[in-house]
């Protein structure tokens, strides 16, 4: 007990003895807070992280251009010299066949006229006799119409209109208060965007050197072998035919058809006999 209580003692001492510097008061006391800048609601805007340096292109050392050499002697040209060519080989032309004569007509016997057969005369058509026509009917007699009959229509029964509405008188305007001014707040400042920089164009390469070219030699061509033409063989002479015989007519025999069995009036198949009852 003795311990404790000399603790609570000293405390209670230390605490009063100790100076009392006040209470801190921040500049911003009693002020509104501050506004907490918040990103507009959306995808986050896009961060631009900076590309790492290309390394350096190896470029070649630029090769001295060659000093121009002095001018070449070159002997005088000689005139072109034209030898004449050779004359061309006459070509061969084959001989002109000569033209057959014309040969004689052959004879031909004269043609049989054409024998015509009288062809047999058609049976008579079988027609039946025409059915004789109706007499006419006497008109029949037909009572005189009467005239129709106008009967005087009910007059309508007049239509209720109802009395019109008066019109309501305006109402006075009621008194609206000002309207306050918006307040603009300021817009937080948007974050600069990346641009990355631009390439550099290419350099333009030198021009590649080119032979010049030959120019192209003619020879004379051979000449073309041509074999010679092959003769035509010569047109065989007619083959004698002899004369077709005319087409001859047979009569054909008459063809027998049996006669066709006719039931008695009123009868048909299922039908008692005549008769009986």
């Amino acid at each position: 007990m003795s311990t404790t209580y000399l603790l609570v003692l000293l405390l209670g001492v230390v605490a009063l003895t100790t100076p009392s510097f006040g209470t801190y008061e921040s500049p911003n006391y009693g002020k509104p807070p501050t506004p907490v800048y918040k990103p507009p609601y959306g995808k986050p805007p896009p961060t631009y992280e900076p590309k790492p340096p290309k390394p350096p292109v190896y470029a070649p050392p630029k090769k001295e251009e060659p000093k121009p050499k002095p001018p070449v002697y070159e002997p005088p040209k000689k005139s072109p010299t034209y030898e004449p060519k050779p004359p061309k080989l006459p070509v061969y032309t084959p001989p002109k066949k000569e033209e057959p004569k014309p040969k004689p007509p052959v004879y031909e016997p004269p043609k049989k006229p054409p024998t015509y057969e009288p062809k047999p005369p058609k049976p008579p058509v079988y027609t039946p006799p025409k059915k004789e026509e109706p007499k006419s009917k006497p008109p029949v007699y037909e009572p005189p119409k009467k005239p129709p009959t106008y009967e005087p229509k009910p007059p309508k029964p007049p239509v209720y209109t109802p009395p019109k509405k008066e019109e309501p008188k305006p109402k006075p305007p009621v008194y609206e208060p000002p309207k306050k001014p918006p307040t603009y707040e300021p817009k937080p400042p948007k974050p600069p965007v990346y641009t990355p920089p631009k390439k550099e164009e290419p350099k333009p390469k030198p021009p590649v050197y080119e032979h010049p070219k030959k120019p192209p030699t003619s020879e004379p061509k051979p000449p073309v072998y041509t074999p010679p033409k092959k003769e035509e063989p010569k047109p065989k002479p007619p083959v004698y035919e002899a004369p077709k015989k005319p087409p001859t007519y047979e009569p054909k025999p008459p063809v027998y058809k049996p006669p066709v069995y006719e039931p008695p009036y009123g009868h048909y198949p299922g039908h008692p006999p005549v008769g009986k009852p």
